[in-house]
């Protein structure tokens, strides 16, 4: 059995194997049906790897946080920004029917390394003002508005590099786009999370 062109190989494989399930049912008890060959164990196996680099990358730079700036609080806000860029990634992916695979798994795994960086930028900043004796509500909304257009311009930045893959035509568009609208809905999540 193949796939359908444009299909999904892993969702296929499972509905095929739960109708073998079920034409076991009605076969003779002599008869065995046996799976030689199956490519997408393959593929899966290789989806798990990635999901598994996205989540050690993530505790990997939450590690990093926490030896540079000396605290559990900023680490803690800062290692919320993660999950949540994740899920927002997520959720615009689903909207734009986009499927998670190789590489767009591989687009948020390289989105991973760059989803703290605006709110590194935000809290140190926040934490500067602070330590200058201003109140912490007014250092977060100053901290914030004194960087914000230097992030936004980062940010843009960017996403612009990855922007030009969106409008190519043929294997290239097939291969790389969901790897750039990836990184693009990441980098994006991170700086309206920031």
């Amino acid at each position: 059995l193949q796939r359908q062109s444009g299909k999904n190989a892993v969702a296929a494989a499972e509905k095929v194997r739960k109708q073998v399930e079920n034409v076991k049912k009605l076969l003779p008890k002599d008869v065995e049906v046996i799976e030689v060959w199956n490519t997408t164990d393959e593929i899966q196996d290789t989806i798990d790897a990635v999901v598994k680099s996205v989540v050690v990358g993530a505790i990997l730079a939450i590690l990093v946080l926490v030896v540079f700036l000396r605290s559990f609080k900023s680490t803690f806000i800062i290692g919320i920004s993660i999950p949540v860029s994740l899920i927002v990634t997520l959720i615009l992916m689903w909207f734009m029917k986009m499927t998670i695979n190789m590489i767009s798994l591989a687009g948020l795994l390289i989105g991973v390394g760059m989803l703290v960086d605006n709110s590194i930028v935000v809290i140190e900043n926040i934490y500067r003002l602070k330590k200058e004796g201003m109140s912490a509500k007014k250092a977060a909304v100053e901290g914030a508005s004194q960087v914000a257009g230097a992030i936004v311009a980062s940010t843009l930045t960017t996403v612009c590099v990855f922007a030009p893959i969106v409008f190519t035509e043929g294997i290239t568009r097939q291969l790389f786009v969901d790897m750039g609208l990836t990184i693009g809905y990441s980098l994006l999540a991170s700086l309206a999370i920031a």
